[in-house]
């Protein structure tokens, strides 16, 4: 397989989680508050009134700086969405374009403009690469700032997850704190069959934490016990988008055996205006790859 998939999925990985903090702002003193505990159904309902709606939205300056155990780098993005129809991403580095990413609900386009080459999936290797459930939904989800589950599930009813406060917020988590405990203490079989009704192939904790006055994400916690994984996220420098704010800084971290990749990303020139054009343009000399 050539480099290609290897340099772009950071980048694509960047852009799928880089508005998941799409939120409105709690003051610093709400962590002090005094917050009582919500049954999981009540805060879903909070969390998707709060969530930000959108029919077109537009990042013109996405500036991304990754570190990871050879190599460091800085890129640019610049996105544009179309509820439930598309969004488009345009990435570059030293004002060069380097590539461009188009997402519909069927399926992912890359054409790599410095390779000569392009690529269409249906988002299971984007799903294989980022160890988790990933369609066109799952992305609007993370752009409205709305709650979701990691696993693919049609129902959308987080019949698992827990809720709790924890640090002066709301906290879901994908399993009780007791049952993930007892599930690594027994033997493997116990988590086999605990898998199986899951219909999961890892041990996946999911965590997010929302502020108690806007009930916007704040924080996002990803652990997979069975393959020694890790993903946190943090949101800061909120700026005002329409009705809603949106975080101007992001950090990412993410740790699998031993080795760090971490990603800062700073983002200006938001816009909900009409958008006009789509374009992705696929040129007749360039190869098509496989990576499946």
């Amino acid at each position: 397989m050539r480099s290609f998939p290897v340099r772009i999925f950071p980048l694509l990985a960047s852009f799928l989680f880089l508005i998941w903090g799409s939120s409105c702002r709690a003051p610093k003193e709400l962590a002090m508050a005094n917050v009582k505990p919500m049954p999981t159904g009540r805060l879903l309902k909070k969390i998707d009134q709060n969530a930000f709606d959108y029919e077109y939205l537009t990042i013109k300056r996405i500036s991304c700086q990754y570190s990871g155990p050879e190599s460091k780098t800085s890129f640019r993005i610049n996105l544009k969405a179309k509820k439930n129809e598309r969004m488009l991403v345009a990435i570059s580095k030293l004002n060069i374009p380097v590539g461009r990413v188009l997402l519909t609900p069927d399926s992912v386009f890359y054409v790599n403009y410095i390779d000569h080459n392009y690529f269409i999936d249906d988002y299971s290797y984007l799903s294989s690469y980022l160890n988790m459930d990933v369609d066109f939904n799952t992305v609007q989800a993370i752009i409205s700032n709305n709650a979701f589950s990691y696993r693919d599930d049609p129902r959308n009813d987080f019949k698992t997850f827990d809720s709790f406060v924890e640090d002066g917020e709301y906290v879901m988590q994908s399993e009780k704190t007791r049952r993930i405990f007892k599930i690594e203490k027994k033997n493997p079989q116990r988590i086999e069959r605990r898998l199986k009704r899951l219909d999961d192939e890892a041990l996946i904790l999911q965590k997010m934490f929302f502020d108690p006055l806007y009930f916007s994400l704040t924080r996002l916690e990803m652990t997979d016990k069975t393959n020694h994984r890790n993903m946190f996220m943090s949101f800061g420098e909120f700026t005002k988008v329409g009705a809603k704010n949106y975080p101007e800084a992001i950090n990412m971290n993410f740790l699998s055996d031993g080795e760090e990749i971490s990603i800062k990303i700073r983002m200006s020139g938001f816009s909900t205006d009409e958008i006009d054009s789509f374009e992705l343009k696929i040129p007749e000399k360039y190869e098509q790859i496989k990576i499946n």
